[in-house]
């Protein structure tokens, strides 16, 4: 690696390097200051994150006020998703560019606009364009945030700076949902983006008043802007195809055939560059090494299969069971109780185990959760809103327990220059397997209803008993001829669908399996000796890191 991409990677190393923990000549912070500036990075970071998980309650808020159908609800995420992931191999570059507080300002004030744009815009395209940009400029203060608080802390706090900024990093998958349920249903969905308007100036204006001393001097680096050019082209073509798939009937479409080849073409160019460049913008080499393949591959899939169960559930039950949008995001509450605790502990006991056992049993847990919701009727009459519930405090001890052994896994017998590009390359993984989250399992679910409603349709029959019971009963609580029919067709459809989302937490719960016997193709990563407080805390940023967004 030359010595200029170190330069650019040292924005992402902030426990690595000490030179990025020294304050010479800086005035130091303290008392109130000290607490405003913890407060502002904090509150940056946590907008980002709320950004995916609470968009994820109101999206059926956002299709209908747009006027399209509720396929497009998937959209709105997933190109906020590959823009965040996008950004994550590019903010180290512009970090020693311009400057960490420098980027950090602009970046914020730029999410700013996005979320303007997006608040008031009534078409489609420029919402879509908004949130990309929303994605792009979010996901380049996840790092920075972490470096900027870091750098303020003194030697010996910086493993409680650590513990603190990675409260946020659960949020979207626990408070998002809710939070943003509830502001859609008293307030409008399109306060979450008037909200994102004053509270990243305040946060803004909290970094520059505090750290305005803090500018680093600008370094010319290299950049691999083809590589950045054929990456973003190659997502955005794969992406468009899975978005629009269902809708335009996959490979029937003349233009998502060639989209698909487009995108293949480049990507596979995108990889002989990048292996063939003195200083790419990912290094494709590291799949060379088992545990970093496999590690991170389980990790993107796994996220994968996570985020979309949770976006699928939450979009089905206020479709199918009618849950208004803040009732569903409570659904999701209880992962609170357990996924940062787990994760702490996870933390600690990471070392004393193999981390293929432990991702193993994280597999494992998973699976049974799946299997226990695919047996459970959400929309029955007999249906208790407590029992989901506790199904999700079993999911929040595994969202708990994912990140630290998987990273842990990949990291393992990495230098740690290296392993700062296993991070960057390990999260782009992780948020991509996000933003195509919702589109494979939403098809599936889709594919499953309408087989089902099929069968259903198929065993209804005017000789059989059963059925003429079933017009009876309508007949006698007033319904006749069309209205008694359109009745039994939409309790056909809500049957079907039921069984569609059982099937699809079903195939979760089979994948989980299968992922929990692959880890055990990676290299033994064993017991190791007590880390150095130092190295712990490094470790614990790393993770961290990849817990985001």
């Amino acid at each position: 690696m030359t010595s200029t991409d170190k330069n650019a990677r040292a924005a992402w190393a902030t426990l690595t390097h000490d030179s990025l923990n020294a304050r010479i000549g800086k005035r130091t912070l303290t008392g109130v200051q000290f607490f405003l500036l913890n407060f502002g990075l904090l509150l940056g970071n946590i907008l980002v994150l709320f950004n995916t998980g609470a968009f994820a309650s109101v999206s059926l808020h956002a299709t209908g006020d747009l006027g399209v159908s509720p396929s497009h609800a998937g959209w709105m995420q997933t190109y906020y998703f590959i823009s965040l992931a996008l950004a994550l191999p590019v903010s180290s570059w512009l970090a020693a560019a311009v400057g960490e507080v420098r980027l950090y300002l602009t970046a914020m004030v730029a999410m700013t606009l996005a979320s303007l744009l997006c608040a008031f815009t009534g078409d489609l395209f420029w919402f879509l364009s908004g949130r990309a940009l929303q994605g792009f400029f979010g996901g380049l203060t996840i790092p920075l945030s972490q470096t900027l608080l870091m750098r303020e802390y003194p030697e010996s706090s910086k493993s409680f700076a650590v513990s603190l900024w990675s409260i946020a990093a659960l949020s979207p998958f626990t408070l998002g949902p809710a939070a943003g349920g509830w502001i859609a249903d008293h307030l409008g969905w399109r306060w979450l983006f008037y909200l994102n308007v004053p509270l990243p100036l305040l946060a803004a204006a909290l970094v520059w008043a505090l750290l305005f001393d803090r500018h680093s001097p600008q370094r010319k680096t290299p950049f691999d802007t083809l590589g950045f050019i054929l990456l973003a082209a190659v997502l955005v073509c794969l992406q468009t195809v899975l978005n629009q798939g269902q809708d335009s009937d996959w490979y029937n479409s003349i233009q998502l055939v060639v989209m698909t080849l487009a995108g293949l073409l480049m990507l596979a160019y995108f990889i002989v560059w990048e292996l063939a460049e003195r200083s790419p913008l990912l290094d494709l080499r590291l799949f060379a090494r088992r545990n970093f393949a496999i590690g991170s591959i389980m990790l993107s899939l796994s996220f994968m299969l996570m985020y979309g169960l949770l976006s699928v559930l939450l979009v089905r039950l206020q479709v199918v069971a009618g849950y208004t949008s803040f009732l569903a995001g409570s659904v999701l509450l209880p992962l609170v109780f357990l996924a940062k605790p787990v994760a702490s502990m996870m933390h600690r006991i990471v070392h004393r185990f193999d981390a293929r056992l432990l991702v193993s049993l994280n597999m494992l847990l998973f699976a049974l959760y799946c299997g226990l919701i695919s047996r459970y009727d959400f929309f029955g009459r007999g249906g208790w809103f407590t029992q989901p519930l506790w199904a999700q405090v079993l999911e929040g001890f595994c969202l708990g327990g994912l990140f630290v052994p998987l990273t842990t896994l990949f990291l393992a017998g990495l230098t740690p220059r290296r392993q700062i590009q296993a991070v960057e390359l390990g999260g782009m993984l992780r948020v991509l397997g996000g933003s195509i989250a919702s589109p494979l399992l939403g098809v599936f679910w889709e594919r499953r209803t309408a087989f089902h409603q099929s069968r259903l349709s198929e065993s209804f029959s005017l000789h059989d008993a059963q059925s003429l019971e079933i017009i009876a009963r309508l007949q006698a609580a007033g319904l006749h001829d069309q209205l008694a029919t359109a009745k039994l067709a939409a309790v056909s459809g809500r049957h079907a669908a039921i069984l569609g989302l059982d099937d699809t937490f079903r195939l979760a719960a089979w994948l989980f399996t299968g992922l929990a016997a692959i880890v055990w193709l990676a290299r033994p990563v064993g017991p190791k000796p007590e880390a150095r407080p130092k190295d712990d805390r490094r470790q614990a940023a790393l993770e961290d890191l990849i817990e985001e967004p």
